[in-house]
């Protein structure tokens, strides 16, 4: 019987997270993240703690996850939670006092996110997507499927693709980590790399179908 999954048409929650369960989903992974979220619960009310917690201190964290060039995505993928609920964790007015509180392992799983490393120089700033999505595009044609540069990347393949498909603009150090990959990249055979074929063949006829249609 496959496994059915039910939820709002437009919650952006996803396999693997406890919010799936809560909305009825049976797979295995969604099933196991409600357990370790119900008796991570339990734990912290045994020790006297409150389920919920002031945002400020888990949106300041996100903030400066944000500022080293992590994206709501790619903070929602590590933390195990919704894009939009770390959207709206880092709307939170720093000096609020009427912010609404959050669970306590939301705030903790934003917390216990490490900075990514510092690269030096950091290029601040936004830029135009424009080359970094040929860049993409032309990577994926060879066969370089999004999760294997998400990994070289420091980000999501959520990330990779949008980049690649329709964000307008990114920051400017992931535009330059992207062209270097490019270079380094494009002249290699990915089956030469841990690229199973069968993933090359489907990120090629993926770009190839693209392509067609734009």
């Amino acid at each position: 019987m496959p496994f059915v999954q039910r939820r709002p048409r437009r919650s952006s929650v996803r396999h693997g997270q406890a919010s799936c369960a809560d909305y009825g989903c049976t797979r295995p992974e969604c099933r196991r993240a409600a357990s370790r979220a119900r008796r991570r619960r339990d734990q912290d009310r045994l020790r006297g703690l409150s389920a919920r917690v002031a945002p400020q201190a888990a949106a300041r964290w996100a903030g400066r996850l944000r500022e080293q060039g992590m994206s709501a995505q790619d903070i929602a993928d590590r933390a195990g939670l919704s894009v939009t609920l770390v959207r709206r964790l880092l709307r939170t007015p720093a000096p609020s006092l009427t912010a609404r509180d959050i669970a306590r392992t939301t705030a903790d799983a934003v917390l216990g996110i490490p900075l990514p490393a510092r690269r030096s120089p950091t290029a601040p700033g936004l830029t135009d997507a424009t080359e970094a999505s040929r860049l993409l595009a032309d990577l994926a044609r060879a066969g370089w499927p999004a999760t294997a540069l998400a990994r070289r990347l420091d980000v999501s393949a959520r990330t990779v693709a949008e980049v690649r498909d329709q964000r307008p603009r990114l920051h400017l150090d992931l535009a330059l980590r992207i062209r270097r990959l490019h270079r380094h990249l494009i002249s290699l055979d990915p089956a030469g790399y841990g690229i199973h074929p069968a993933d090359i063949a489907r990120t090629r006829a993926a770009a190839a179908r693209r392509t067609a249609g734009n």
